[in-house]
């Protein structure tokens, strides 16, 4: 599948902390607990290094490099072949074929916050996946099996020439099988399928502190750690998701809310986040543009840091309703790599910086005001959201569906 979309998925699926006032914090000994579901739609593309759409798919061309090493007959047959003729064997091809693929992913977040002081809360959040991705192939150029034949037949007219020509004329056309072969024998991947899968994600940790609280408009800075905790993308498979990128985040971030009357509000975020460095075992990739790789190696990999802005505008109607549109940018700069396979530096690194441009519509039910107008038992709030990546580069094309509860207690 594409490194990139793949990569980028579980880093679009965070689950954000705030919503309305982005600057308050909890009240002195007051807990919150939060639960939120999250999902995705089908996702099958990606907004691609131009920006424009691309199917989350690779091409593997069935020519007879690619087939040698899928049995022992069939590299006996192929070296025949190239004694042969030369020019038939560089031109032979059972065809090139496309791999898709399509997921959907659930996230069950859990958070829970507590009011240190009036002014400092500290918190986490937690999210659990459940991902499945359907995989698919097709033929997207025609073999020319016949025509190698005739060139084979061409070549010399001996009896070895017209036996090579005619079990090349025998030879069935590229099937699952073949390109199971070709994943597996050739790329010593596991088998390509459908996949599915669960597990934790990153481990958020943070402490929010309001600098200021002047009525119609306040300051918050919230700084923590993301914690590598979530299930890392397997190498060897490339059909599956990683719920986590396995190294420590430290992060930063400042929050600006203005109220403009009783029923407008603005809210700005922007958080800074800085990707430590770490250890993994990656594919070599053969080409710049071509993901798959026969071996692994060891990298030191420093994915870029990350800025995520979102500006909201909340109208509320009435003490119980109120509605948030927002906007929100994800940025993250280029990756590095370091290790001995100098080339594999730069293919990885190359086309690894993304951006994403998110709209986002969130409909809340909230009994705070209520409980503190002594109208109602409990405070706690439900929030209904909507949102679509609607523009990019190198992030996956997706929508989300969530509800969220929250309770103070």
């Amino acid at each position: 599948m594409s490194r990139i979309g793949w990569m980028a998925l579980a880093s679009s699926l965070v689950i954000s902390s705030a919503y309305a006032q982005v600057h308050k914090s909890l009240p002195k000994g007051v807990r919150l607990m939060a639960y939120r579901n999250v999902n995705t739609t089908k996702i099958d593309a990606t907004y691609n290094q131009s920006q424009a759409v691309s199917p989350l798919s690779f091409d593997v061309n069935a020519d007879a490099k690619t087939l040698e090493s899928v049995g022992e007959a069939v590299r006996v047959y192929f070296e025949e072949l190239r004694a042969i003729s030369p020019e038939a064997y560089d031109q032979m091809t059972f065809g090139q074929f496309n791999f898709s693929a399509e997921a959907q992913v659930q996230v069950h977040g859990f958070g829970a916050g507590y009011g240190i002081n009036d002014r400092l809360t500290v918190y986490g959040i937690l999210p659990y996946y459940s991902a499945r991705v359907d995989m698919k192939y097709r033929q997207v150029r025609p073999s020319n099996v016949n025509e190698v034949a005739d060139e084979v037949e061409q070549s010399g007219g001996g009896d070895v020439d017209s036996t090579i020509a005619n079990i090349t004329n025998a030879l069935p056309g590229a099937t699952g099988n073949l390109l199971q072969s070709v994943v597996v024998n050739t790329f010593n991947y596991e088998e390509l399928g459908n996949w599915q899968g669960s597990g934790y994600g990153d481990l958020e940790l943070g402490a929010m502190y309001r600098l200021a609280d002047h009525g119609t408009w306040g300051f918050a800075i919230t700084s923590g750690i993301v914690a590598p905790t979530g299930v890392e993308d397997d190498p060897d498979l490339l059909q599956d998701i990683a719920f986590g990128d396995g190294q420590w985040d430290v992060f930063v971030e400042g929050a600006y809310g203005f109220i403009i009357n009783d029923n407008f509000m603005l809210g700005n975020t922007l958080r800074y986040t800085y990707q430590a460095p770490a250890e993994k075992s990656l594919r070599i990739p053969l080409d710049r543009d071509f993901a798959l790789g026969d071996r692994k190696g060891s990298f030191e990999v420093k994915y870029g840091d990350k800025i995520d802005y979102v500006f909201s505008m909340t109208y509320t109607m009435n003490d119980w309703f109120s509605v948030t549109p927002a906007y929100e940018m994800n940025y993250q700069m280029s990756s590095e790599y370091d290790s001995i396979y100098g080339e594999a530096n730069d293919f990885l690194a190359y086309n690894s910086d993304r951006t994403g441009h998110i709209a986002r519509l969130t409909t809340t039910v909230s009994s705070i005001q209520p409980y503190l107008k002594k109208q109602f038992a409990l405070p706690a709030t439900i929030n209904f959201n909507l949102q679509q990546t609607f523009a990019g580069q190198n992030v996956p094309k997706m929508g989300r569906v969530e509800l969220e509860f929250r309770m103070l207690f």
